[in-house]
């Protein structure tokens, strides 16, 4: 039996489905990931058929069944259109693969509130603000991948556990981690950090916003995790939004 339920949600992807619905993947704030039918959308007469757009954030009503699953969706409120994002390449882009990460790494009803919350604040941002949109992704990447079990050691060597000294060299291993000068000898390092470098992603881990850093540098770090997340997760090839830039 269905039950009648209400959430917020992100709206991931569309698909037309038969000669008037479409079927729509949500990433909801109290059950995930999920798909569910919207019918009728692509009727003139449909109201919520041009709400359910990707990126927005919505308020839905769904008739959800646990053995369903793709769920019915009843009522659709927009709660944010994010126009600012649209309006911009760069911001568009960055959004982009916020969902494509969401959509690719993501288990279907697998929920987490704090990702959900920090995927909404840092849209807001993208939308609202003038800061570097690469950063902002940048940043949540490393929140993405601490959220779903990934998290980066920045402060400590992952061999030893000393503090790492940024004025000495400092290498990554993707299956060690971190390591310091001293532990980086004897082991395979697939990525050799600058001063600059390293610093550059320490500010990234912190609530700072407005970083001030060279382009390539930024590329390398996002390059990084894109590869450090392959190399964990096999399924994951990289992404495509980032490649339109």
């Amino acid at each position: 039996m269905s039950e009648i339920v209400k959430t917020q949600a992100i709206v991931l992807r569309k698909i037309d489905f038969g000669e008037t619905s479409r079927i729509a993947q949500f990433y909801t704030e109290d059950y995930g990931k999920l798909s569910a039918i919207i019918k009728g959308a692509r009727s003139p007469k449909s109201k919520i058929g041009s709400l359910v757009d990707t990126m927005n954030l919505l308020q839905l009503v769904l008739y959800k069944k646990e053995t369903r699953e793709v769920q019915l969706v009843s009522q659709v409120d927009l709660l944010k259109h994010f126009s600012g994002i649209r309006d911009n390449y760069e911001k568009y882009i960055s959004a982009s693969a916020i969902i494509e990460l969401l959509s690719n790494m993501i288990l279907e009803n697998e929920h987490s509130k704090k990702l959900f919350a920090g995927t909404v604040r840092i849209f807001t941002l993208l939308d609202s603000t003038d800061d570097n949109p690469k950063i902002l992704f940048a940043k949540y990447f490393l929140f993405f991948l601490k959220e779903i079990g990934y998290e980066f050691q920045l402060r400590h060597c992952n061999v030893c556990g000393k503090d790492i000294n940024c004025k000495r060299p400092v290498s990554y291993n993707y299956e060690t981690g971190l390591m310091c000068d001293e532990c980086r000898k004897d082991r395979l390092t697939n990525y050799d950090f600058s001063e600059e470098l390293l610093n550059l992603l320490l500010c990234l881990n912190t609530k700072q916003n407005n970083i001030l850093c060279k382009e390539e540098d930024l590329n390398v770090i996002i390059k990084m995790l894109e590869k450090f997340l392959s190399y964990h997760i096999h399924e994951f090839k990289g992404l495509k939004s980032l490649k339109l830039n």
